[in-house]
């Protein structure tokens, strides 16, 4: 592991027990932090392996790896329409508005309310 994988794993390791309890979004928000401080790919390589396997056991298999072409468009359409069924509201349908972009490895899809 390399020195800057090291203290991305002790920073994560220290947000994660900064909270008692996790929202969702706040999960979020540590593990794209984390994902977002790998420089290289083998520490991108090495971020997973351990999320995927923190206490290194040995029944767990090794994660398989590909390249990606990082230049690709992602298949993700740029407006959504989708329909809310809210307790409170009457059913309506909004319009969603998605944003890509891959930084590294990793893509990031940011998803925003068009239409109130």
């Amino acid at each position: 592991m390399s020195k800057n994988f090291e203290r991305v794993k002790r920073r994560l390791i220290a947000d994660l027990k900064d909270e008692a309890n996790h929202t969702q979004a706040g999960w979020c928000d540590i593990m794209l932090k984390a994902a977002r401080r790998c420089r290289t790919h083998e520490d991108q390589k090495d971020f997973f392996r351990f999320i995927l396997n923190p206490n290194d056991e040995f029944d767990i298999p090794e994660p398989q790896f590909m390249d990606v072409d990082t230049d690709q468009q992602v298949l993700i359409q740029p407006f959504d329409k989708i329909e809310t069924d809210d307790e409170k509201e009457a059913r309506k349908d909004c319009l969603m508005k998605n944003t890509c972009h891959t930084k590294g490895g990793t893509t990031f899809i940011q998803t925003e309310r068009l239409v109130k």
